[in-house]
């Protein structure tokens, strides 16, 4: 059975290094495109999980060639195949869920944050909380559609506090309430949009300001 080809997926060579790897993730990852498709996104964000982290990639190259000898010795051996299949299967699956429980916490912490982030409204401090998550989260999210909601959420931070400490400037001479309200209605919006792409799992694109 015939492993997905993780170097196909990010466009690279099998003897590419860490930063040719990251260079072409970066790329596709940031393709408007690439965004819209959940699936391939998510297989670009599994390869590259792979392929940038040292023991796991030592390990697919491994299992790659021991599937091209699989190939060569077909017709000679099922036996040794079959074994060969039930083994990279095994690998796989465990392989996938390892990923899938990875991404399932940070999909929680992203939550929480943009939860902390609606209760800013409310509770002045409470962002803080989820701008730190999102920090903490942010390199164990690279490789998945998450990284696009933790560069959203940080992103959404430091806009809005920008545009809060602004308007509190300005508050006197009235245009500081246009500033604080604009301001407001821009945060609701970052949050509803980030909320309603991660339930659907798919990524928040972070060009432009909306």
């Amino acid at each position: 059975m015939e492993q997905v080809n993780l170097y196909e997926i990010l466009g690279v060579s099998q003897d590419a290094d860490i930063n040719v790897i990251r260079e072409a993730y970066g790329k596709l990852v940031a393709n408007p495109d690439i965004q819209k498709d959940a699936e391939r996104f998510k297989a670009i964000g599994q390869a590259f999980e792979v392929l940038s982290h040292p023991e796991k990639r030592l390990a697919y190259d491994a299992a790659m060639q021991y599937e091209r000898q699989e190939v060569q010795d077909n017709g000679f051996n099922n036996t040794v195949v079959n074994h060969t299949e039930n083994y990279n299967t095994g690998n796989n699956n465990m392989g996938a869920n390892m990923v899938n429980k990875s991404n399932s916490e940070v999909k929680n912490y992203v939550f929480i944050a943009y939860i902390t982030y609606a209760l800013g409204l409310f509770i002045w401090f409470a962002p803080v909380v989820g701008v730190i998550l999102a920090y903490v989260k942010h390199d164990e999210a690279q490789g998945s559609i998450y990284a696009s909601h933790i560069d959203w959420l940080i992103k959404t931070f430091w806009v809005s506090l920008v545009g809060m400490l602004f308007g509190m400037l300005t508050i006197l001479i009235l245009i500081g309430w246009l500033i604080l309200a604009a301001t407001g209605v821009w945060l609701i919006y970052r949050v509803v949009v980030g909320l309603i792409k991660l339930n659907d799992d798919k990524p928040v694109s972070n060009q432009g300001w909306f």
